[in-house]
């Protein structure tokens, strides 16, 4: 989830420390039909394989964007390195990150308006 911005561990994080402060899962993305520039990203890139650890991944890229709107390599290894994919599909995470990237400077579905 990202609180204020910045991605935490759901499940660790007591909903007693949040207080009010603004939280986002991975179901608050989408802006009604309208998915993130991650999630299409993630869909155009066919990241998903088991799921396990989508959830997680996504967040974390989008926590990324919002600090670092064009990663490097560097950047993407840094922040993702935190996710585990039992699947193996860094690769195309990290494409998917690269294409959010693009896309989130692009108008229209999946970037910004």
């Amino acid at each position: 989830m990202l609180i204020d911005g910045q991605a935490r561990r759901s499940c660790v994080t007591a909903a007693g420390d949040v207080g009010d402060r603004a939280i986002t899962t991975v179901e608050g993305l989408a802006q009604g039909d309208v998915l993130d520039a991650v999630q299409q990203a993630w869909i155009e890139e066919n990241v998903p394989q088991c799921g396990y650890c989508q959830s997680g991944q996504i967040i974390s890229a989008v926590a990324l964007l919002a600090r670092r709107p064009a990663p490097t390599d560097d950047d993407i290894d840094a922040v993702m390195s935190a996710n585990l994919c039992r699947c193996g599909t860094y690769p195309r995470i990290r494409k998917a990150i690269v294409r959010a990237a693009t896309l989130a400077r692009t108008p229209g579905p999946g970037g910004t308006p």
